[in-house]
């Protein structure tokens, strides 16, 4: 193994905290979580890179960032929908967007959303959003179509200029109102999205997770859309590279490129000791550990990822068995080589664990 990528997909951090409404706050980091994290060895793999990498800013995001690095930079200012929907087996017509349940969090006056509010459904759940809503919606245009994800494709008319929309993991930094569609073909939009929520209001399926204690589908989160699927075309190439993870983007990427993204080992050195793959990109979320566990914090899911992910990546590297190990999170790569550990001149530096990705 020559390279291992590692991405948090929903990793965003507020540069200033201090100035955000308490409610947007309520799941940062608490006092003794703030501590756990920038204390000693919480996250040593995390502080290592913070130290000792070559920090870059990335403009256009993980997403087109990952594209140019699999070599398929065709792809890598294509909409994400449009990527995602070639996991389908049949390609929808028209324009496409992602589909993503939502939880909303009501406040006194707005509605807020914090890193628990996107949800991954049950495949079950999502083949039985997408026949109610056939249902429902039969005329309109538009269909759900399941992905392997958790979430849903929303297929419907071709349209002019696509709407300008928000990942829904940037909400962590952009209240909910101010992340709504804008430009043209942002009325239609909205105006579907309101129909939905009041479709899901009364739900069967909200019932039924309210039984097993899930929180409730209030939203479909529509954006990231507006342009035709894209086809999988010939493979012009061996794909030598792998994929781990369930982020319905990359897994309709690796299909672009004729290969396959394979859910995460439970032990993540049986990749790096793989000598069949040359690249290994893997995808996480902060999301998915918080909803495994139910009293994790964002401090407790980042040590969770630097024991599993980070910590024996690095080890790799340390001991010539890896060449190149980079971390993408908020916006940054961290890229360490194995050279790197020898520059003792960097100083610590007063941020520690998550604080030192911001």
């Amino acid at each position: 193994m020559r390279e291992i990528v590692i991405v948090i997909t929903d990793l965003y951090l507020d540069p200033d905290p201090a100035g955000r409404p308490a409610a947007r706050a309520a799941d940062e980091l608490a006092p003794r979580d703030a501590q756990a994290s920038a204390g000693s060895g919480a996250t040593p793999a995390i502080d290592h890179l913070a130290r000792f990498a070559d920090r870059t800013r990335v403009a256009e995001g993980w997403r087109a960032w990952t594209a140019d690095w699999l070599a398929l930079s065709e792809y890598a200012r294509e909409a994400p929908a449009s990527v995602a929907a070639a996991e389908l087996a049949d390609a929808p017509a028209g324009a496409v967007w992602l589909a993503t349940p939502v939880h909303w969090l009501a406040g006194l006056t707005s509605l807020h959303f914090d890193r628990r509010s996107v949800l991954r459904l049950l495949p079950a759940e999502l083949a039985q959003l997408a026949a109610t809503f056939r249902e429902t919606f039969r005329g309109s245009g538009f269909d759900l179509h399941p992905l392997p994800d958790g979430e849903l494709v929303l297929s419907g008319p071709q349209v002019a200029t696509p709407a300008i929309t928000t990942d829904p993991a940037r909400m962590l930094l952009v209240p909910v109102a101010e992340s709504l569609p804008k430009g043209e073909g942002a009325a239609a939009l909205r105006r579907l999205s309101a129909e939905i929520e009041m479709w899901l209001h009364g739900h069967p399926l909200n019932d039924q997770r309210a039984r097993r204690g899930a929180p409730p589908v209030a939203a479909l989160w529509l954006w990231g859309g507006g342009a035709p699927a894209l086809s999988r075309p010939a493979p012009a190439r061996e794909i030598t590279d792998a994929a781990f993870g369930c982020d319905a983007y990359v897994r309709g990427l690796w299909r672009l490129a004729g290969g396959e993204c394979r859910p995460m080992p439970v032990d993540w050195r049986a990749v790096i000791g793989d000598r069949r793959a040359q690249r290994a990109l893997a995808v996480v979320e902060v999301a998915e550990l918080l909803h495994a566990h139910a009293s994790w914090t964002l401090a407790d899911a980042a040590v969770e990822i630097d024991r599993r992910l980070i910590s024996p990546s690095l080890a790799a590297l340390h001991r010539g068995a890896l060449e190149r190990l980079v971390l993408l999170a908020n916006d940054r790569t961290f890229t360490l080589r194995a050279g790197h550990r020898w520059r003792l001149w960097r100083r610590v530096g007063p941020r520690r664990g998550l604080e030192a990705l911001a």
